[in-house]
């Protein structure tokens, strides 16, 4: 875990509550070598995104502290969110930054911050590049049933790959996590107006199930359509898993086309986390319309 190369981790956290979000953005910051770049909370998800990079070693100590906090104060029994969630700290993505030749180990280092915290009792389900049975490699094969169901499948012996593989009140508290190495990917979603709530919430729906890969649409594009409630807004909310085949800019004129189609309009956009800088090489933030919810400082785009 000590070799000389960059990592991010994009941690998603069941929770919004102001208090804790400072505990937890203090654990990360208490490594010096690790930059939080941003922290991006949705209070109708109840859940916040971190993203922060830095040297291997140090990004996995700062997620051990990160995750240390996160269970000290988070309880899933009383857990509420429009986003799907089975864990505390329901994703616990990392991203090499760094040459391709550093990937064999990267990999090795994740496996075994994997094992590591699963000795201290964190459930996990591995998934993407770091999963352990290949029906596992899906985010969201592997959170199916969300935490409602999560005491179902232990008992059906759907148990985690590492830490504990009995129910009890420990278990009920934490949740499960998705722990893994997987590619970058980008988290973007596309503003509808136009018509009434229910009106552009079947509209969002349709355009997801056009644009999706998995239903013939564009590479690389994961999508659902939904309503924020503290946003007041209907969203095409995509995870772009291929962003340099399936860009941010690509996404965004597709889903304004469809909605001119159906007679609405997509005005503009929000960017979940942060995003690297070469997904600006054919349009801007502004053509984008970013901003709108959460400012789109510069911090928020990787250089890379």
């Amino acid at each position: 875990m000590t070799e000389n190369y960059r990592i991010e981790c994009i941690p998603n956290v069941s929770t919004a509550d102001p208090d804790v979000l400072e505990k937890i953005c203090a654990a990360i910051h208490a490594v010096p070598e690790v930059d939080l770049r941003f922290v991006d909370t949705g209070l109708s998800a109840n859940r916040t995104v971190f993203t922060y990079i830095g040297p291997a070693h140090a990004v996995f100590e700062a997620t051990e502290k990160m995750i240390d906090t996160a269970l000290a104060y988070i309880d899933m029994r009383k857990h509420s969110g429009v986003h799907p969630r089975m864990g505390a700290v329901d994703v616990c993505p990392f991203v090499l930054l760094d040459d391709e030749k550093f990937q064999a180990a990267f990999l090795k280092a994740v496996d075994q911050f994997i094992e590591y915290m699963g000795t201290k009792g964190l459930p996990i389900y591995t998934y993407e590049h770091s999963a352990r049975q290949p029906s596992r490699r899906n985010l969201a094969l592997v959170r199916q049933g969300e935490y409602e169901q999560l005491s179902y499948r232990f008992a059906a012996g759907d148990v985690p790959d590492a830490g504990p593989k009995i129910w009890n009140e420990s278990v009920a508290k934490c949740g499960s996590t998705a722990m893994g190495a997987r590619p970058l990917m980008v988290a973007f979603n596309v503003n509808l107006s136009g018509g009434s709530q229910k009106e552009l919430l079947v509209a969002a729906k349709q355009i997801a199930r056009t644009i999706r890969e998995r239903d013939g649409g564009l590479p690389g594009v994961k999508s659902i359509g939904w309503y924020i409630p503290d946003l007041d807004v209907v969203q095409v909310s995509c995870n772009l898993t291929k962003p340099f085949k399936t860009g941010v800019c690509e996404v965004f004129q597709t889903v304004q086309k469809q909605a001119m189609t159906l007679g609405y309009l997509a005005p503009d956009s929000e960017l979940i986390g942060c995003i690297p800088e070469r997904q600006f090489e054919i349009c801007t933030p502004s053509t984008l319309g970013l901003g709108r919810f959460k400012p789109m400082t510069p911090d928020r785009i990787l250089p890379y």
